[in-house]
């Protein structure tokens, strides 16, 4: 009987020592699988830490590209703003100029208007205003004066000074100033010289030769300073000083015709320009 339980005793410790064992292998393979997951798994969280910093470099390198990318918008509307306003700044002044050059067109078929009104309605003051309607009585035909101007030495006073005349009042410039310098020429003691002399001037204006036109006026101004022509030479002065752009000269000029001449035709005229140029 006692054989028999250390039989059974010896086939109990021997089945625990294979359990053990077992045990102890399912463990160590449990074990090193658990390792084999553990280091995946610290692979796995390397490479989304490295992904994660990937991700903050790009997410970086974008705000750096849409700020640089603000910062030159924002540059560029700064750009527009000032061009804008340059373009607002030249449309303005082509404005102001578009207006100046209607008011001064308005104001010259104003003036116009009032010599050709006068003219025609006091005849008397033609003398004074003739240098604007362009009007002195001529005699001849132009085909005359035209055969008379071949030879002016030979022509008497009235007869040089009327087709010089004439051909002022058909805008034939270069042979109306031939003819009055002629004229100034042979008959510088006529009472006409002061008419030629501001005739000559007339021409240079007509043609926009501004300053000789002021150096001609100034002429009948000092050696003619009782002739029929002296208000009209100052107006005539102070209107080619506006063209050239010395207002300051021009304004002096009609000042000076309305103080010497206040109750005449050119002073009412000058005191419309002074208020203008004002």
């Amino acid at each position: 009987m006692r054989i028999k339980a250390l039989l059974v005793l010896g086939i109990l410790v021997g089945l625990t020592g294979c359990a053990l064992n077992q045990d102890v292998k399912n463990l160590e393979r449990r074990m090193s699988q658990l390792e084999i997951e553990n280091k995946a798994l610290g692979d796995k969280i390397r490479q989304l830490r490295t992904d994660l910093e990937s991700q903050a470099a790009l997410e970086n390198g974008l705000r750096d590209m849409y700020a640089n990318q603000g910062a030159e918008f924002y540059a560029f509307k700064e750009d527009v703003r000032q061009l804008n306003g340059r373009f607002d700044e030249m449309e303005y002044r082509i404005n102001k100029e578009m207006r100046n050059v209607a008011a001064s067109i308005e104001n010259t078929a104003d003036t116009v208007g009032h010599f050709s009104k006068t003219a025609a309605e006091n005849k008397d003051r033609i003398s004074r205003v003739e240098h604007y309607v362009g009007y002195e009585p001529g005699g001849e035909s132009e085909a005359e004066g035209e055969k008379a101007a071949s030879d002016p030495a030979k022509m008497s006073e009235d007869e040089l000074y009327k087709v010089s005349k004439q051909a002022y009042d058909r805008a034939d410039y270069d042979t109306a100033r031939q003819g009055f310098a002629k004229f100034l020429e042979i008959y510088s003691g006529s009472d006409k010289a002061d008419n030629a002399r501001f005739w000559i001037g007339e021409i240079y204006f007509a043609e926009k030769w501004f300053q000789k036109a002021i150096l001609e006026y100034q002429e009948v101004i000092e050696k003619f300073p009782d002739g029929n022509k002296v208000a009209a030479a100052y107006l005539k002065q102070g209107l080619a000083f506006h063209e050239i752009g010395e207002d300051a000269n021009a304004l002096l000029v009609f000042k000076t015709l309305i103080n010497k001449f206040p109750d005449s035709t050119e002073a009412g005229i000058a005191k419309q320009k002074i208020a203008q140029l004002e």
